[in-house]
């Protein structure tokens, strides 16, 4: 973990390109520079972003505030890194205009005081017109399945943002943008953490924070660890207990005793992972073309039948049924 880096750019009109085409490009260059690990597409004749945008990274989480006219018009996230696709982007109108993101085949709008949520490993489209404001910070999903929370669930969903656990959350990412950049290393770990916690107990999961904050603090990064590796190499069908621990430097009956204290097992984990990711391209219509049995095999599953059996068990339906009703609130 590193000390917060800041990054800092603000454009005017008079920078942007005649041609749209050539302004697009121009702008997926700079974000993918800027913006940590993230690949942006734009759309052409769409796209002229201007103002203010002042971001930090310490690597484990990034977080904004983009001042006057963050996005007008249309972004568009046609892809991200597959080292980035884990994680959750949440934005939280402070200014004066609406915001609206589109995600799953579903529309939200946040107005001022108001919030959204979208998923990285899934398309986005994302609207702010001119003089918009907004805080965002983007965590690993890794957080979210600790929390028993699906984030394709929250995706362009009406959020509650009324109460007093909302102005902490929002309050306090401001206070990090305005001076995390002046914390050590140790101290910028435990502001990220910290602000993920807020998030957690905003959106309901505060039994879960609690209770990942009780454990013992070796035991519990250790097991951090091992979900976020699992995450990441979930995709890979020939993953199992043997090589996950050859990745972790540890011998396989020491990764059985670290998960076995924690009440976990390796198979579980590493099934719960790929159902996730099943889940959210199946809420995408960017894979609407692709067949189920290609989405399971793209998410680690060998077996087709398999997949249709644990994914039944775990979200109560059927991949076809999943996609002929997410568009429906």
């Amino acid at each position: 973990m590193t000390a917060f880096q800041r990054l800092l750019f603000e454009t005017s009109h008079g920078e942007d390109p005649v041609d749209p085409v050539v302004r697009a490009k121009i702008w997926a260059h700079r974000f993918r520079e800027i913006i940590t690990e993230m690949d942006v597409d734009f759309l052409a004749g769409d796209t002229a972003l201007l103002g203010r945008h002042n971001l930090l990274t310490n690597g484990k989480i990034v977080i904004g505030e983009m001042v006057s006219s963050s996005f007008k018009g249309v972004r568009t996230k046609q892809h991200i890194r597959p080292s980035d696709d884990s994680h959750v982007y949440l934005s939280f109108n402070v200014g004066n205009t609406a915001h609206i993101s589109r995600q799953f085949g579903r529309e939200a709008q946040a107005r001022p005081g108001e919030a959204l949520l979208a998923v990285l490993e899934a398309g986005i489209e994302a609207f702010a017109p001119a003089d918009g404001h907004c805080i965002s910070f983007k965590v690993p999903a890794e957080n979210f399945a600790q929390w028993g929370l699906m984030p394709g669930d929250l995706a362009c969903r009406s959020l509650d943002c009324s109460g007093a656990d909302y102005r902490l959350l929002t309050g306090y990412a401001r206070m990090l943008v305005d001076m995390g950049d002046q914390l050590t290393a140790a101290q910028a770990g435990a502001a990220s953490q910290h602000l993920i916690d807020l998030a957690g107990y905003w959106l309901g999961a505060g039994d879960k924070v609690r209770e990942q904050n009780g454990h013992a603090g070796s035991t519990e990064s250790r097991m951090l660890l091992i979900r976020h590796l699992i995450n990441e190499a979930a995709r890979d069908p020939r993953l199992d207990l043997q090589s996950m621990a050859q990745r972790l430097a540890m011998r396989p009956r020491t990764l059985q005793h670290v998960l076995a204290a924690s009440g976990e097992n390796f198979s579980q984990l590493l099934t719960s992972a790929r159902l996730r990711r099943a889940h959210t391209m199946l809420l995408d219509p960017t894979f609407d073309e692709v067949s189920v049995s290609r989405i399971a095999a793209r998410c680690g599953f060998a077996d087709v039948t398999t997949f249709y059996r644990a994914f039944r068990a775990a979200f109560d339906t059927t991949p076809a049924i999943l996609r002929a009703t997410r568009a429906k609130p």
